[in-house]
């Protein structure tokens, strides 16, 4: 029996002996293809191929190629079939052979190498294929009854997107018998039982598909095929399910150990799920897709928070996920060498990943299972869309996790109550227009459509001549702008670069010929449009004046420095801590820049160090750049870094500094490292999952910086009436100092907490066997109230302790359980709730425990009476 590393290494042997270049997987992101999310079959990365954009050094293909899917998430893990995380193999031709070779090729494969019995293979065709018909008749030899015609629906594919290659195509399936079937005598391929299973598909690609939907022919004739390996290995391994084939059960075997569990029963499925996810988690975070709140990041973190759900089922509520990294890893690494070395950075987001989720979980899941229970008792069917979304915004509960547990007690929601609430949070976020990013103007669309592409000759001049192509006021397009008038200004050419790739615009003038001057305080860019925004600070400016643009130099200058030392700042992270850094966002500004990147703990201040001294190191050796441009392909080949979600054109401009940093950039850089002068890390943290943010400055920042320590020591130096030299020394004994106060304070407060015992246990009232104790207590933190506590514990064993403080203008709450109260259905958060907001505040904990603080200390004593009665009712 062939195992699934045993099938990879075949079907690449055998398409290698047929004269096809082997390519490598590509990333799950489509580098240049906006119109997918992650790659989703295998002829992604070869669609510029079929539309005949790009020229080839090969006409034939083939590749094993890492595909994500998740429009059927619900499904995955439950059923036989579905999956988020797939591999795909596929041969592939450009303009070389067509329908006769390709289906030699499957046939070949299928009988000789993976040994099919032939009787057993049928096939399917697009029912007007008459030339695919007879090949697989008279050519293969196969009975008339078992070549299948079916409609467009079933056998014409693509394309990949909204756009690109498609064509009719051809289906092989295997009859796996009528024990699988409907048992009916019309059974065949189409019927949606499960005797035929289809396991590869041949594309003829014929057309091109625009984004309309028109049908037009390609330059040159392709073939596209597709073969699921999970579905080829449930064939070849004789299993009933893709998740019963080796390399699962290798997973799911692991999970049953760790879980002390059986893969049976009520537990095949989240054994199931959870291994499915833990590949796709791996995969994707590997090729650079971190959980965030959206985009490729909300999948993520939604099939994270899937598993999450599923591994409650085990009995797991610590963070486990992450342990399946390195099994996964050692798995499939040596098929995917770049997994290697990511171990430890993949089992760190996924575990904190873990860590956030699981301290909401159990209470979003709670409050979901009292809404379920409250509409089965009014016997609605429909959930509160505002419920909903309070579980989303509060609890961080994905809509469609939601809605998947809402269904299996046959409830859904009202997505139109939930898509009003999401829509009034957006609104509460909405700026107004004039502080908005510049596209976002439909006025700034309309300019732009009307005045075409801008001649953007920056790299080579600061001024330049031109003309007024187009204009707009703050409200419409026009003719002309008046003295102090705002507005935008569209030129034929422009030295003014347009902010775009994390590089802020260019400042500075537009002169006229007959001395007006247009001060431009930001440029923006829209698609190839270049928009100066400002306004007349001389005279008028008219359409078609003849103008000279002039850059504020000292600005770009500043830009330049700061765009350039993030180059050398990627390249120093690559070096010190992995090639698994990858740029995920930049800023660009003149007085400092801001580098967003992949990784997964906080750096060590020696690595900081480390990094922060290549980087000047680089800049004092004076190097001179190298720009180019090149072909996008020939410039990745070369060894460039592109950020994933930018889109390129097919000429890139390549900026290199030596062998150190190579990078794809549009923006504008120094001549040579060394006018840089000197970079500084001014900070260093985690703006999201899976990411480190570094802030840096270089040249006139690192300038203010010193110029503002400067006089912050100056200002020390003489309120303390010390010599500058002293200064450490004098701060370290105010430090002790007032450690020492701190800690002698924190000792009064605790005893005189303490002294108030007698008084506190006096006050308890007895009620049903329960000792209620019901006290306020002044200037006392909530730390030294848990010691009372621990002190009645160990005095009482049936208690309710109802404790409130005033601290500094504020109040306090904490309310303690025992277990036999919590067992009498005395729950701390829900006591917690309603007293938090008499205070003005709120807050949270578990049923034995509970706090939170109010800025409303005067309603202290109703809060705390509130939760008295509260609990005398429930006892």
């Amino acid at each position: 029996m062939l195992k699934v590393k045993d099938l990879r290494k075949e079907f690449i042997k055998f398409f290698k002996e047929k004269k096809h270049r082997i390519i490598p997987s590509s990333s799950l992101v489509p580098k240049d293809d906006p119109t997918l999310l992650f790659t989703t079959a295998g002829m992604v990365q070869f669609k510029p191929f079929f539309a005949g954009s790009i020229q080839l050094d090969y006409t034939r293909a083939a590749s094993i190629q890492k595909c994500l899917r998740t429009s059927d998430l619900e499904l995955v893990g439950k059923t036989k079939r579905h999956l988020s995380f797939f591999e795909m193999l596929g041969n592939f031709s450009f303009g070389d052979y067509f329908k006769k070779e390709a289906i030699d090729f499957a046939w070949e494969f299928s009988t000789e190498v993976i040994k099919f019995p032939k009787e057993k293979i049928w096939i399917s065709i697009y029912e007007d294929d008459d030339e695919a018909f007879d090949l697989w008749e008279k050519r293969i030899g196969l009975p008339k009854e078992k070549i299948v015609r079916l409609g467009k629906e079933d056998n014409f594919w693509g394309p990949a997107g909204d756009s690109g290659a498609c064509g009719p195509c051809s289906e092989l399936y295997l009859d796996r018998g009528e024990d699988y079937g409907c048992q009916s005598k019309s059974c065949q391929p189409g019927c949606d039982c499960e005797r035929f299973l289809e396991f590869w598909n041949l594309v003829f690609n014929q057309y091109n598909q625009s984004p309309s939907g028109q049908l037009t022919p390609l330059p040159r004739t392709g073939i596209d095929t597709g073969m699921g390996l999970e579905r080829l290995a449930t064939l070849i391994q004789e299993v009933d399910s893709v998740y019963d084939t080796d390399e699962f059960r290798f997973l799911t075997r692991f999970i049953e150990k760790q879980a002390q569990v059986k893969y049976e029963k009520d537990k095949i499925v989240p054994l199931n799920i959870i291994a499915e996810h833990a590949r796709t988690l791996v995969f994707a975070m590997s090729d650079g897709v971190y959980p965030a709140n959206d985009g490729r990041g909300y999948v993520l973190r939604r099939i994270l928070r899937r598993a999450l759900r599923y591994t409650r089922d085990l009995g797991l509520i610590e963070p486990f996920l992450y342990k399946l990294v390195d099994p996964l890893v050692k798995q499939m690494s040596p098929f995917y060498p770049e997994l290697k070395g990511q171990v430890n950075n993949l089992q760190l987001i996924i575990k904190n990943e873990e860590i956030r989720f699981l301290e909401t979980i159990e209470n979003g899941l709670d409050r979901l299972q009292e809404i379920i229970k409250k509409n089965q008792k009014k016997k609605s069917q429909i959930v509160s869309g505002r419920q909903v979304f309070t579980l989303y915004d509060t609890f961080g509960f994905p809509l469609e996790m939601t809605e998947e547990i809402l269904a299996e007690k046959g409830l859904q929601v009202d997505l139109k109550e939930f898509q009003e609430e999401m829509k009034k949070q957006q609104e509460r976020g909405k700026h107004s227009w004039k502080g908005e990013k510049i596209g976002s103007s439909q006025l700034l669309f309309d300019l732009v459509s009307k005045s075409g592409p801008t001649d953007f000759k920056g790299y080579q001049a600061e001024e330049v001549a031109s003309e007024v192509i187009g204009l707009a006021d703050e409200s419409s397009l026009t003719e002309k702008l008046a003295l102090n008038q705002k507005g935008v200004v569209i030129l034929k050419a422009t030295s003014f670069y347009g902010e775009s790739g994390g590089q802020l615009g260019d400042q500075g003038e537009i002169i006229t010929e007959t001395g007006s001057v247009f001060k431009v305080d930001k440029t923006d860019i829209i698609e190839k449009t270049i928009c100066h925004l400002g306004k007349v600070v001389k005279g008028e400016l008219k359409l078609n004046d003849k103008v000279k643009t002039k850059i504020d130099i000292i600005n770009r200058n500043l830009l330049k420095a700061n765009h350039t030392v993030t180059h050398l700042l990627q390249a120093a992270l690559r070096q010190i801590l992995g090639d698994h850094v990858k740029q995920a966002g930049s800023l660009v500004e003149a007085e400092r820049m801001r580098f967003d990147f992949s990784h997964f703990a906080p750096l060590a201040p020696e690595e900081i160090k480390k990094i922060e001294e290549l980087v000047n190191q680089k800049i004092w050796e004076n190097i001179k750049l190298q720009i180019e441009e090149l072909d996008l392909e020939e410039a990745i080949k070369q060894g460039a870094l592109a950020v994933f979600d930018e889109k390129y054109d097919q000429k890139v401009r390549v900026v290199s500094v030596n062998d150190f940093s190579k990078e794809l950039c549009g923006g504008t850089h120094v001549s040579r490292t060394g006018e840089i002068g000197l970079f500084k890390i001014i900070k260093e943290f985690s703006p999201g999952a899976g990411l480190r943010r570094i802030e840096g400055l270089t040249t006139k920042g690192v300038f203010n910086r010193i110029s503002k320590n400067d006089q912050l020591i100056l200002s020390l130096v003489q309120k303390m009436k010390i010599k500058e030299d002293d200064l450490e020394l004098k701060i370290d004994s105010l430090l002790k100092k007032n450690s020492t106060l701190e800690k002698d304070l924190a000792k009064l407060k605790e005893k005189e907490a303490l002294s108030d015992i007698n008084e506190v246990l006096a006050r308890a009232e007895e009620v049903k066997g329960f000792k209620i104790v019901d006290f306020q207590f002044k200037n006392v933190a909530v730390k030294e109230l848990k010691k009372v506590v621990d002190l009645i514990k160990a005095k009482e064993k049936n208690y309710i302790l109802i404790f409130g403080s005033l601290l500094e203008a504020k109040s306090f709450l904490l309310f303690v359980s025992s277990p036999s109260g919590i067992k009498k259905g005395i729950d701390c958060r829900d006591l917690i709730k309603e007293s938090a907001e008499i205070i003005g505040g709120q807050g949270g904990g578990r049923p034995e425990m509970a706090q939170a603080g109010g800025n409303k200390p005067e309603l202290l004593p109703k809060a705390l009476k509130k939760a008295r009665d509260k609990i005398i009712e429930l006892l």
